[in-house]
């Protein structure tokens, strides 16, 4: 008897154990650093550029670390198919062949991403990408410089070799992801873009700036990379599953701002409920039929994560940001902007307002077939929302039609057949009694 409870106890206690661990397990991130030793020693701190210390700390503060240099044949970026890691960081190389080159192929960091995982790449003038990595940037749409090409620009310099950036000529608005240019003298490189939607540039090259091979006098086609604006010092990149790549020109541009974007601590959006009904029902959430001109009301509740980790109201400030909601067959029958409703609580009961309601109220159209109430919500820097909710639509029943005198185009035509009932009426009468006539006048 006491053995069997003791045996109990200590299950139970070995689940709840199990169960802490796992939770531990759950809420820690882990990160890869790929360096290599002949820039950057990660074993001894104390020699790490300010830039670099500032990488570093920031990840041991969040995340369980990993190191590892380009030469560890043992690198595994996947267990089992799966990612070993939540996010991954690049940084510059002296080699473009690496012994870890089957982990890091191009193929497995596309595959990285295309799971989710996070990238930072970090370049340099006096480094070099990796062939796998440049594969998969190019794959991208980004195309850094070579090695020992540097952005300049000889109407903003400091006199020697550095660029100097600013806020107003060099930051893109509105970027979301970098709020100033902390380090304003710049000694990089500069990538070009493609026309990739799911790109778009942080820092970009003055109009007056260039990137061509350091120590060129004289400018020529062969020599330079990219011209005025279109050269960019730091580029975004956030795949259609929210996972976030970053490539910055110089280590001189990773910042804590930078750092949290690319890992998704900042401006990571979440859909915390979307329900549709019909105005007079609104009890019974969710409808997969209705009727056409249905009068119907559709709601979601937004959250954002903030900085200590908390879900908080996402509240949208200008009609750029605006959410909408498209009800579509094959296109759009509807487009429509949802508006705000308030702060709310995105469980049922609960007392934390968390979620930041926004609503439409609209006619359904006179269109019977298969609808979709769609969601989709792309801003440049902010994690995409979507969703999609089928529904089917009918036609009238048919006892749902209008009778004839709730029509008032019908009033005519109802006029009409009394007025000849009433004139036939009346005609039987006059024949019958009125207009028949006297015999015995007729007879004389």
């Amino acid at each position: 008897m006491f053995g069997a409870r003791l045996s109990n106890w200590v299950i139970l206690c070995f689940i709840g154990i199990v169960c802490a661990i796992g939770t531990v397990d759950l809420k820690t991130e882990n990160a890869l650093v790929i360096y290599d030793s002949h820039f950057q020693d990660l074993t001894d701190k104390s020699s790490l550029s300010s830039p670099i210390k500032t990488l570093i700390d920031n990840l041991e503060s969040q995340y369980k670390v990993q190191y590892h240099s380009y030469e560890d044949e043992d690198i595994k970026l996947f267990y089992e198919d799966s990612p070993r890691f939540d996010h991954l960081v690049i940084l510059p190389s002296s080699k473009k062949v690496i012994a870890a080159k089957a982990a890091l192929s191009q193929h497995k960091l596309i595959d990285y991403v295309n799971q989710g995982g996070n990238v930072l790449v970090v370049g340099g003038i006096e480094a070099v990408l990796p062939d796998s990595t440049r594969g998969f940037l190019n794959q991208l749409g980004i195309y850094p410089a070579p090695k020992n090409f540097q952005l300049l620009d000889h109407f903003n310099s400091n006199g020697g070799d550095e660029v100097i950036l600013s806020d107003e000529t060099n930051l893109v608005s509105n970027n979301r992801v970098v709020k100033s240019i902390t380090n304003t003298n710049y000694k990089g490189g500069a990538a070009i873009i493609s026309n990739n939607e799911l790109l778009f540039p942080i820092i970009k090259g003055s109009p007056t700036s260039f990137t061509a091979k350091a120590g060129i006098e004289k400018v020529e086609q062969d020599t330079t990379w990219t011209f005025g604006s279109q050269g960019f010092a730091a580029v975004g990149f956030q795949a259609l599953n929210n996972a976030r790549l970053v490539w910055v020109g110089s280590e001189s541009l990773i910042t804590d701002d930078l750092i949290n974007w690319t890992f998704q601590k900042k401006h990571v959006l979440k859909l915390q409920f979307v329900q549709h009904y019909k105005n007079d029902e609104p009890e019974n959430p969710n409808h997969t039929l209705y009727r056409i001109k249905d009068q119907t009301i559709y709601t979601v509740g937004v959250s954002e994560l903030s900085e200590d980790g908390k879900w908080i109201p996402f509240e949208v400030t200008n009609d750029e940001d605006q959410l909408q909601l498209s009800f579509k067959m094959l296109d759009p029958y509807q487009r429509l902007n949802l508006l705000p409703l308030g702060p709310a609580a995105s469980i049922e009961g609960g007392s934390d307002l968390d979620t930041y309601v926004y609503y439409t109220n609209f006619t359904l159209p006179d269109h019977h077939g298969m609808f979709t109430f769609e969601l989709d919500y792309k801003r440049v820097g902010l994690s995409f929302l979507e969703d999609k909710k089928i529904v089917t639509v009918r036609h009238l029943a048919n006892d749902e039609f209008k009778r004839s005198w709730d029509i008032t185009n019908s009033w005519l035509y109802i006029a009409s057949a009394a007025l000849v009932i009433v004139a036939w009426f009346l005609f039987v009468v006059n024949y019958i009694y009125i207009s028949k006539t006297d015999d015995e006048k007729k007879n004389i």
